[in-house]
Formats: structure tokens, C-alpha cells, sequence
């Protein structure tokens, strides 16, 4: 895809044809796309978020899209260096906590998507009754938040690269 259909999609466009498109799943997609917003190359990351999808790989933990989210802070106020300031990353996520759960009542994916991917049953329930769209909506909501966020606080980011801002009236 060229870029002038990218900047044609929304940030909901993206998420779903990223996600629900299954090449890559909630914490990975919400550290891809906030890493696109600054034109970071998100390739090397991609693997560490492997692990915080489904709720910390099918442990009813918190939900991937918080930690994906939190990464892709990380990626704009994270430290590079030992010893560098950790406040700037640490206001970020918190801010992004806090807004999240006040919309979402929760960081946890089970109470969230009402599924747990614990088990078998819990799997086949989420693929029934097509809980993805839920989490997709969680994935918009927490990159969207997370973009303005960054926004908020001077970063440079390009909300309307992942299509943020760009949500059809």
C-alpha cells in the first residue's frame, strides 16, 4: 500500500487491517502504530511485544494493548542510557494509565474482553463470538490516547501517519 492510501485510512482502517487482519495482535499492533506516528522503524520491537498479547500470552494479565501502549511510550521518553531520567516515561504511562481505565474500568483482558484465553473454551467463546472487535476498539482507543498524549507533552509524533484524526464524520 502507498502512502497516500495510508494516510487515507483511519487509525480504526489501520487497526483493523493490521490486527484484524491477524498479522499481528494487540500489543504488537498498538507498539507498531505508535512507532509509525514517529516514523520509527518498529521491526526490532515487534518481538518483545509478542509476549503481552492475549493477556500476557493466555494469563488473564493485563490487557496487551496497555502494555503495547506503554512500550511504544517508551519509545519517545524511555531511557537509552543507564542512569538517564526515567520521570519523562513514567508521567506518560502514568497519564496513559489513568485515562484508559477511567474510559475502560480496567487494565486486565479478561475483564475486559469478558473472555479467558486461558483455556480452550475460552478460545473458541472469543473466536464465536468475535471478541476481536472488541479489541480492536481497545487498540484505537489506546493508540489514539496514547498519540495525544505524546501530543500533549511536545513529542514529535504524526497522528495522522496511522490515520488518527482522520476518523470519517
Amino acid at each position: 500500500m502507498d502512502n497516500t492510501q495510508t494516510e487515507k485510512m483511519t487509525l480504526t482502517d489501520r487497526v483493523a487491517e493490521i490486527f484484524g487482519g491477524g498479522q499481528l495482535y494487540c500489543a504488537e499492533t498498538s507498539l507498531k502504530l505508535l512507532a509509525d506516528a514517529g516514523d520509527i522503524d518498529a521491526t526490532p520491537y515487534i518481538p518483545l511485544a509478542t509476549g503481552f498479547c492475549s493477556g500476557a500470552s493466555r494469563t488473564c494479565g493485563q490487557c496487551g494493548v496497555v502494555s503495547g501502549v506503554i512500550m511504544g511510550l517508551g519509545l519517545y521518553a524511555g531511557r537509552s542510557a543507564p542512569g538517564e531520567d526515567y520521570e519523562p516515561a513514567y508521567v506518560l504511562v502514568q497519564e496513559f494509565i489513568e485515562r484508559f481505565e477511567n474510559r475502560c474500568g480496567s487494565l486486565n483482558c479478561e475483564a475486559l474482553i469478558g473472555c479467558d484465553f486461558s483455556s480452550p473454551e475460552g478460545q473458541e467463546r472469543f473466536r464465536e463470538k468475535r471478541l476481536i472487535r472488541k479489541c480492536i476498539q481497545y487498540v484505537v482507543l489506546g493508540v489514539g490516547t496514547a498519540l495525544d498524549i505524546l501530543h500533549e507533552h511536545g513529542y514529535e509524533v504524526d497522528p495522522l501517519q496511522v490515520g488518527h484524526g482522520a476518523e470519517q464524520p
